[in-house]
């Protein structure tokens, strides 16, 4: 997995409790999350590289996203990335 091209800087949002610290996802992870959310628009280049992301996963096609928006798109890479995982026994 290669990082998104031209990263943002994302603040990590993977605890609400106000007495956990601490992030349990990468860059890329964060910065997907955030697009879900709305917080961040993808440029050209990073709606290729999700494009590509969901076309390198078994059972997923990046013609099924084409027209998506970049929340769409988004939570397809996450969602091809958990399959994936899945899949290898990771999770």
């Amino acid at each position: 997995m290669k990082e998104i091209p031209n990263l943002p800087e994302v603040e990590c949002k993977c605890f609400t409790d106000v007495d956990e610290t601490g992030c349990v996802c990468g860059q890329s992870e964060r910065v997907l999350r955030a697009i879900c959310r709305g917080d961040i628009a993808l440029n050209d280049e990073q709606r290729e590289w999700c494009k590509a992301e969901i076309d390198r996963v078994e059972g997923y096609s990046r013609s099924e996203y084409e027209i998506a928006d970049d929340a769409t798109l988004a939570h397809g890479v996450l969602s091809a990335w958990t399959d994936y995982a899945r899949d290898k026994g990771l999770m």
